[in-house]
């Protein structure tokens, strides 16, 4: 008996668990919640909001049909609505009623700059389509062959812009699915009960080997005895029990093993309807029930940075191989795709220097890393600005300063500004990355001098020295850039000049523009760049100037009747202090001095 009840107890055992594991398995439901849209194959892009991907809770897992190549991207919300400004695209809505994506062709609006211009100064050139791979806006991006499949977990303030080359029209069809829980309370207590019916099983099948060896053993013979009545309070002879009396021993201990099957079983089945954490048995909890996303509390506005750091590292990468390329090459065309203002005109002059010279330097090299300071504009309009200090600080090389401006949401950040720091400068107080920094306007009268004014205030200390009026605006130390290019340098050239040519001097302002970046205190970091222009000529009948290194690689000549116009650009990077503070100055930070154009007089 006790053998039998071991093999149902086994049998019992297979089936609970068999059909809890089945329960998580073959019976499961669907574990994602999937809704599809049919797209118009006329727009070129298309655009699932936020609050439309946050629809349910989880992970959004994003499926894109198309034919050739599908590119997907997401950025901030406001940022892929600036780059669609003018374009048409698809948007992807939510209904509600009917749990369904849904479709709707747009425009958008047409980005509002400061003079009431859209972002190139005309609405019909934002509506030519673009393709937006590799835009600086994105915050990560990716591209498959016609089909797409890309896992992301974005909140409710970013969008996912989809597109083949910004040309062909995007993907047809959209998927989009979401986790949901397959409750299975059953399945936990099934499990559990199995594996007791199991050890029962087992108990019960070495009971019944013990019990089996036991009664092989030889037994004694005795005599029968005569039954003694049971006495009455033990309830008389039908109740009484005899010692030798072995079955009714058995089957009192069968009884009270299958009403111990019997309670056991009955207490996994209650326990099975009652609402089980299946997380308590298995360690991978379930992922919680999709639920309709919930408005946000209204929070305080905060003014955005222009850039993220994950995007400035990205940014500064791609400038540094840009540059390297395009170094080695001397390809002009190619600098431009990164490089523009007082930093593009030091490279294109260097190129042309040396294809005529071989002998002549290249450029600064831009480091990639280490980024010792992110600083981005707080800012959520165009145009956008950014300073970035790059490389390490070695007895042989100084850090770079870089200068990145994007002038519409559809351009990439272009050098403006390259220059190396000054050694033994204490670099002023920022504001962290994450909070960025805003950009003053150029005529502030709350600085020590407005920054409009300040590359002219410079240039006459470099003309004129301590003769100049606005000498005292300025540190003397730390100034390499003074010692080396000042007036002393100057009247030294002159006295080595020949009676026959004369050399003068004279500067102005540079064709860059000026940025002031707020710094901690109230003062600013201002990046501007000033031009001076270097005129030799003969000053007798007949005299000649001979010409070398750049000069002579840019004119083509060696030597002139004429005479010679250089010009120098030379990009600063100032600390201005607030007006308030009387003890401190304006200080240089770094600077950068090239040739970057000559003429024949």
């Amino acid at each position: 008996m006790r053998f039998a009840l071991a093999i149902v107890a086994f049998i019992v055992a297979a089936g609970m668990v068999a059909f809890g594991i089945a329960q998580r398995t073959v019976f499961a439901p669907d574990d994602r919640q999937q809704a599809t849209v049919q797209l118009d194959d006329s727009a070129p892009y298309t655009v699932i909001d936020g609050s439309v991907l946050n629809t349910f809770s989880g992970q959004q897992r994003l499926d894109a049909l198309g034919n050739g190549t599908v590119f997907a991207a997401y950025g901030r919300t406001g940022d892929v609505q600036a780059w669609l400004a003018g374009q048409s695209y698809n948007s992807i809505g939510w209904n509600a009623e009917e749990q369904q994506l849904t479709s709707e062709v747009r425009v958008g609006e047409p980005l509002q700059l400061a003079a009431g211009t859209t972002a190139d100064g005309s609405t019909e050139a934002q509506t030519t389509p673009v393709s937006p791979v590799g835009s600086d806006l994105w915050l990560e991006e990716t591209s498959a062959e016609n089909q797409l499949t890309w896992t992301v977990n974005v909140p409710d303030d970013i969008s996912i812009i989809l597109a083949s080359d910004g040309t062909a029209p995007g993907p047809g069809q959209i998927d989009v699915s979401w986790p949901v829980t397959n409750s299975t309370p059953f399945a936990g207590p099934l499990i559990i009960g199995g594996a007791l019916f199991f050890l029962l099983g087992l108990v019960l099948l070495i009971w019944g080997f013990v019990h089996m060896r036991r009664t092989r053993g030889p037994r004694r013979k005795s005599s029968p005895r005569p039954k003694r009545p049971r006495p009455a309070f033990l309830g008389g002879p039908r109740g009484g029990v005899d010692a030798d009396d072995e079955p009714t021993y058995r089957r009192g201990g069968v009884r009270a093993m299958s009403g111990l099957a019997l309670v056991g079983a009955s207490a996994l089945v209650l326990t099975g309807c009652s609402n089980v954490n299946v997380s308590e048995y298995f360690g991978d909890a379930p992922t919680p029930t999709p639920t309709a996303s919930a408005s946000a509390e209204a929070e305080a506005e905060i003014t955005p940075v222009a850039v993220t750091p994950s995007q400035v590292e990205r940014i500064v990468k791609e400038v540094s191989d840009v540059a390297t390329q395009a170094d080695s090459e001397r390809n002009s065309d190619l600098i431009a795709t990164r490089f523009a203002g007082p930093a593009l005109q030091e490279r294109q002059a260097n190129y042309q220097q040396r294809g005529a010279d071989g002998g002549i330097a290249a450029p600064n090299a831009i480091p990639a890393t280490p980024i010792q300071l992110d600083l981005p504009e707080a800012t959520s309009t165009w145009p956008r600005r950014v300073m970035a200090i790059v490389g390490d600080n070695t007895a042989d090389t100084a850090p770079t300063v870089l200068v990145l401006i994007q002038e519409t949401p559809q351009s990439q950040y272009l050098v403006n500004y390259a220059m190396r720091l000054q050694a033994d400068t204490d670099f002023p107080a920022v504001a962290p990355s994450t909070v960025g920094a805003p950009v003053l306007n150029t005529d502030n009268r709350l600085l020590s001098v407005r920054p409009d004014q300040l590359g002219a205030a410079y240039a006459d200390v470099l003309a004129q020295g301590d003769s100049s009026p606005s000498v005292g605006i300025f540190n003397a130390e730390p100034d390499q850039l003074r010692k080396t290019y000042g007036v002393d340098s100057k009247n030294e050239r002159k006295s080595k000049l020949p009676t026959t040519a004369s050399l003068e001097f004279a500067n102005g302002a540079g064709s860059g523009p000026i940025v002031a970046f707020a710094s901690n205190e109230s003062g600013a970091i201002v990046a501007l760049d000033i031009v001076e222009k270097e005129t030799i000529k003969p000053v007798e009948s007949g005299a000649t100037i001979n010409l070398s290194g750049r000069i002579k690689a840019l004119v083509g000549k060696d030597s002139t009747s004429t005479g010679i116009e250089s010009t120098y650009d030379y990009q600063l990077l100032f600390y201005v202090p607030p007006s308030t503070d009387d003890q401190s100055k304006v200080t240089l930070l770094g600077f950068n001095q090239n040739l970057i154009s000559t003429k024949e007089l």
